[in-house]
């Protein structure tokens, strides 16, 4: 499938930012980013970007620029794609050309927000472009109302993306972790599970582990558990909070995520790696 990235033209295509949020998320209008905005987010920083398939506009990327520690770095704010086109490299290839305009203006870092209950985002953001992520906000936007958001806390990990790092360029050429029965030696995990119903539930949390790796295991399903048991997803986000808020205090870092074989399980990796370490070696390496 032939992918066409570039700026939107005129109104009318930047309008197709609107339709897109509509189908991709399910968002009501009043929680749409309009058309004028990302008018103005170009004008300011031409980091605006469609996706076009035989002329159809299919997905968008924006962002803000913004200053961290005294430098210029780019905040993506959202990435949308029309659900027929998912999962299929379309979002992969508008970060790429997010990252490609970043290093043409000597930007090193890209941030953005995402929920750490998608499991599927997390692969994507982990294993695919190589983020790392030391800080977790708690309800940082109030109250969402489309449908993957609505009726939950807006918990969100606050990602990092060093675009020119050994790391970042590893995991763009296809380089990702092993799986869980093949890593070097067994990685304590901070959350007990129990399946009920066919539905995953932490248990028990371990809040005094000082292993260099941890694990916290998350739900495969987080739409389909949302439609099965609210208040179940609800339980979740509040587990994960009590456990991220905890290690990420003490200066972990979630590295990675990683799958068992049969790809049922999923699982954050938390390191206590410094910062140099995380972007230029691999962990799994690290812990033969």
């Amino acid at each position: 499938m032939k992918i066409e990235i570039r700026p939107p033209k005129n109104p009318e295509e930047f309008r197709y930012i609107e339709q897109i949020q509509r189908d991709a998320w399910g968002a009501p209008d009043i929680d749409i980013t309009p058309t004028h905005v990302c008018v103005a987010t170009f004008l300011a920083s031409r980091c605006v970007y469609l996706a076009f398939h035989n002329d159809k506009p299919i997905g968008f990327v924006w962002g803000l620029l913004g200053v961290k520690d005294g430098e210029i770095i780019l905040h993506s704010h959202q990435l949308g794609v029309l659900r027929e086109y998912q999962n299929k490299n379309v979002g992969f290839l508008l970060k790429l050309k997010q990252r490609e305009y970043a290093l043409s203006r000597g930007i090193k870092l890209i941030r953005w927000t995402f929920d750490p209950l998608q499991s599927k985002n997390a692969y994507f953001n982990f294993n695919k472009l190589g983020v790392i992520c030391r800080e977790y906000m708690i309800n940082l936007y109030g109250e969402i109302r489309d449908e993957l958001n609505r009726g939950l806390p807006s918990d969100r990990f606050y990602v990092e993306w060093y675009i020119d790092t050994p790391r970042v360029s590893s995991r763009i050429k296809g380089e990702k972790p092993p799986t869980l029965e093949k890593l070097p030696r067994n990685i304590p995990t901070v959350n007990s599970v129990e399946k009920t119903n066919g539905l995953l539930r932490t248990t028990q949390i371990e809040k005094d582990l000082q292993d260099e790796f941890l694990l916290v295991e998350v739900p495969r399903n987080y739409i389909e558990m949302k439609k099965a048991s609210p208040s179940l997803v609800l339980e979740w986000r509040l587990k994960l909070r009590e456990i991220f808020t905890e290690y990420l205090s003490r200066k972990y870092t979630v590295v990675d995520v990683i799958m068992n074989e049969e790809k049922t399980r999923i699982f954050y990796v938390l390191s206590s790696m410094k910062l140099k370490e995380i972007l230029t070696e691999n962990w799994w390496e690290i812990i033969q």
